[in-house]
């Protein structure tokens, strides 16, 4: 039981791993310093998001309006700030916005009882419908030497963007593994009634949630936007699904209940491995949804045939 135990919890690793070994002798320029700076940086944006997104699948909940709020961070920092606003100021604003609108998520989905999913559907139309407003449909450009830093800028050698990613992530794992909070987060996720019985505000606690997840969503935006110098109402799209795919492949259950942020990182990894290798080895574009697609199936189906498994002995 333990060597089935241990496979479970390592084999995403193991099986990352290979993938590189494989891409590498595929591929041999897949190892090269240059690469694998690009390939991180390229990793840091759905990194952060995926770091929020762990704690809405654990908690038994999905959103996937988070690509829509990191294109709207980064539109609502262009417009004030090309307007006049300070920069600093503009982004809290952004972040402000972003938590308003994962709050309005969460309370629709704890109050009213709406599926996460019909929810953040919604929102997404909200949320695209309102950026549009806020551009008149069109890119906003403009170059600030703050925002080039945050996107584009390096630390010791570490792009900037690498750097908040692993910041977000370990601040996710320590209030995830460390904190009342997570605890709390882990329960509700594993059986909301139980939770309510032992004292705990379900309602609450998936309201927080859903707020951590946009905020970070928000600053997600931050980074995306220093990186293009450009905001455009569809800098998100897709970022939901990878994501999603990055969380499930890091061997958080979608049931909710289990699952860690460090182990987001592989799959956070893992599919920034496969579209960069996909480049590399110039397969077509629509190859990597179809195999993308597969990759979610894939990890879905072990997880819920996991735990029927286990619900059966």
């Amino acid at each position: 039981m333990r060597e089935k135990i241990n496979l479970r919890e390592y084999g995403v690793v193991i099986g990352f791993l290979a993938l590189c070994v494989m891409i590498t002798i595929a591929t041999p320029a897949f190892a090269s310093h240059k690469n694998i700076l690009n390939l991180l940086r390229q990793s840091s944006i759905i990194g952060i998001i995926s770091a929020g997104m762990t704690f809405v699948i654990i908690s038994g909940n999905f959103d996937i309006s988070v690509g829509a709020v990191a294109a709207l961070s980064g539109a609502v920092i262009m417009k004030l700030a090309t307007s006049g606003v300070n920069l600093f100021l503009a982004m809290i604003l952004a972040l402000a916005v972003c938590g308003i609108i994962g709050s309005v998520n969460g309370f629709v989905v704890a109050k009213i009882g709406i599926p996460s999913l019909i929810t953040t559907m919604a929102m997404v139309s909200i949320v695209k419908g309102s950026m549009l407003m806020l551009t008149g449909g069109y890119p906003i450009t403009e170059t600030f030497v703050v925002l080039d830093a945050i996107g584009n800028g390096y630390l010791m050698g570490i792009p900037v963007p690498v750097v908040i990613f692993a910041l977000t992530v370990l601040a996710a794992w320590v209030v995830l593994s460390k904190t009342r909070f997570g605890r709390y987060v882990y329960s509700v996720g594993g059986n909301a009634d139980a939770s309510k019985l032992n004292g705990i505000n379900v309602d609450a606690y998936k309201i927080k949630v859903f707020i951590i997840n946009a905020v970070l969503a928000g600053l997600a935006g931050i980074v995306l936007v220093g990186r293009m110098g450009t905001a455009s109402p569809a800098a998100g799209d897709g970022y939901d699904m990878d994501a999603i795919a990055s969380v499930v492949i890091g061997g958080t259950s979608v049931a909710g209940g289990s699952g860690s942020a460090l182990k987001t990182v592989i799959g956070v990894l893992m599919m920034s491995v496969i579209n960069n290798s996909f480049n590399l080895l110039g397969v077509d574009m629509y190859f990597q949804y179809i195999f993308k697609g597969l990759i979610i199936l894939v990890a879905v189906g072990f997880d819920s045939y996991s735990k029927k498994r286990l619900a059966t002995r």
